[in-house]
């Protein structure tokens, strides 16, 4: 199955601010990076994500605290490439985030630096969305538990 390429909202859509910091939206988002790609899943929805390259990047600072500031600036700093393109990029990725409700804009004092990467040249960040499993993880009994987890079973209310 090929993937469905996300198209970039339009830039300022989110009127992101330098001081933004996001959170990933969990326990329904849940992610994990392998080998340079993001994997992201929407437990509400069945939609699965991928995102390599600076995308992967990208996610994994947004997943450690970090803020669009200190995501923009370490970029700009670790690619090479028109620092104006980088940050229309990052906050474009991060507007792709936001939409498609994988993380919310929070208030945080103190937020970390991305992680130090090799030097290499700029690529956009991608985020690639998969619907084909949808079925499948939707069907996974993991939705039907209450906040004691799996294996304990949510109890049905009566309607009233």
């Amino acid at each position: 199955m090929r993937p469905v390429v996300a198209e970039r909202p339009p830039l300022g859509k989110m009127g992101l601010g330098v001081d933004k910091v996001f959170s990933v939206r969990a326990p329904a988002v849940v992610s994990e990076v392998i080998d340079g790609e993001a994997i992201i899943m929407d437990l509400r929805t069945g939609n699965y994500f991928s995102a390599d390259g600076s995308g992967a990047l990208v996610w994994q600072a947004v997943a450690d605290g970090c803020g669009r500031a200190a995501i923009v600036g370490w970029a700009m700093g670790a690619f090479d490439g028109d620092p104006a393109r980088i940050e229309a990029d990052i906050d474009a990725f991060l507007a792709q985030l936001t939409d498609n409700d994988l993380v919310e804009a929070v208030e945080a004092s103190a937020a970390p630096s991305p992680a130090a990467v090799p030097r290499s040249a700029w690529r956009a960040p991608v985020l690639a969305i998969y619907t084909d499993m949808q079925d499948l993880l939707l069907l996974d009994p993991i939705h039907d538990v209450d906040e004691a987890g799996w294996p304990t079973r949510k109890v049905d209310e009566p309607q009233g």
